[in-house]
């Protein structure tokens, strides 16, 4: 089901609450990059949030310096750094003294909830930002995790069932919230054009992502040359670095596709080049949430992507954007070929972003975790 619009529900007023962050590290892809936008959204709003890296940040002197939240990184020097790493792991969040652990991706979900555990904070939340493999291990460490955790967070409705069945926790304790996403920053399309070697009346495809198999750029090449043969107007920019470059580069070569596709490498303005192009393509496997998604919809860009599971909740064909039938190559080159009708893009473009704006919308995110904090902390109170 499509997520509703709603208007952004406004911060209300909690006792001073102390978040901390747990994360890998600070420079990386989506989750990274979403927990930095949010945390600097809750502390813009005036909570108390601060951020614990457990590996090296990973970011330059300038990102730092602009980071806007107190942060601390413990530089762990890998899996195999254990007797002395946790130790260091579990003193730090005492000192945070946080009254919420809030856990992202692998490292956060063990080590994270591990120390907040040990460290007896009062409330651990955990968002699961992808799928990961399970295995005896870790199921049991989750039996013992599980219980202690009081929130869930995921991204969909869809996810929330799926998530809730799979890790055997009560749906009532499995939240989705949407990730939120900074709406690109405005650029000079002429100019960002001409950056790129663009002809005025050129017609851009986007397709933003690492080059492996589950964003499928295999497919998107095959449905291109399909769908616009013979249209020297159009172009087909990947965004992105990966082990698959070089295969993907030698089928470009192999379909004749030449100078019509360029590989745009690994962009830190990824989101920006957005305001250069026509058409945004996502022909993955699978996704949660992509952040890339959010940024397309927020630049007003029609969407084409495959029928991935969960892609109900934030596209929808012919509404919020066009979805291939499978798939397949076919399916996704007649769904590239619907971009033709500038009447449809320009609808579907409009009602992606008023969608956008409230599913991805980062005010939208950050007041739905602020709304999570103050139920945890009404719930200690009353116990």
């Amino acid at each position: 089901m499509l997520l509703q619009n709603r208007p952004v529900v406004r911060a209300r007023h909690i006792r001073p609450v102390r978040v901390l962050h747990v994360v890998k590290e600070l420079k990386g892809g989506g989750a990274e990059t979403f927990v930095r936008g949010l945390t600097r959204g809750l502390a813009d709003a005036g909570l108390d949030v601060r951020i614990l890296a457990l590996y090296p940040d990973g970011l330059r002197d300038d990102e730092r310096a602009t980071l806007g939240v107190p942060f601390r990184a413990l530089d762990r020097r890998g899996r195999g750094d254990i007797a002395g790493f946790y130790p260091r792991l579990i003193a730090a969040v005492r000192d945070a003294k946080p009254d919420i652990v809030h856990a992202h991706l692998h490292a956060g979900k063990y080590a994270g909830r591990i120390a907040a555990l040990a460290a007896r904070v009062p409330n651990i939340v955990f968002t699961e930002h992808g799928d990961e493999a399970g295995g005896s291990l870790r199921r049991a460490v989750n039996r013992v995790l599980h219980p202690r955790t009081a929130r869930f967070v995921v991204f969909s409705e869809s996810q929330r069932r799926t998530y809730a069945a799979r890790e055997r926790v009560p749906l009532d304790r499995v939240v989705a919230i949407p990730n939120g996403v900074a709406e690109p920053p405005p650029a000079d399309r002429d100019r960002l054009r001409a950056e790129l070697g663009l002809a005025a009346d050129a017609f851009a495809l986007y397709l933003p992502a690492r080059l492996t198999a589950q964003k499928n750029q295999t497919v998107a090449l095959q449905a291109f040359a399909a769908a616009f043969a013979g249209d020297e107007r159009a172009r087909l920019f990947l965004a992105g670095s990966g082990p698959l470059e070089a295969g993907l580069r030698a089928q470009v070569a192999a379909l004749g596709l030449g100078d019509r596709v360029r590989f745009l490498g690994f962009r830190d303005d990824a989101a920006r080049l957005c305001r250069a192009m026509d058409a945004f393509v996502m022909p993955s496997i699978w996704e949660r949430m992509p952040l890339a998604l959010g940024e397309a919809m927020l630049a007003g860009l029609p969407v084409v992507t495959s029928p991935w599971e969960g892609h109900a909740d934030f596209v929808l064909d012919g509404v919020t954007g066009i979805v291939a039938g499978d798939g397949s190559p076919r399916a996704f080159t007649q769904a590239l070929e619907r971009l033709r009708d500038a009447g449809l893009r320009a609808r579907i473009a409009g009602n992606a972003r008023e969608f956008a704006l409230d599913a991805f919308g980062l005010s939208a995110c950050v007041s739905r975790h602020i709304d999570l904090y103050a139920g945890l902390t009404a719930e200690g109170r009353a116990t």
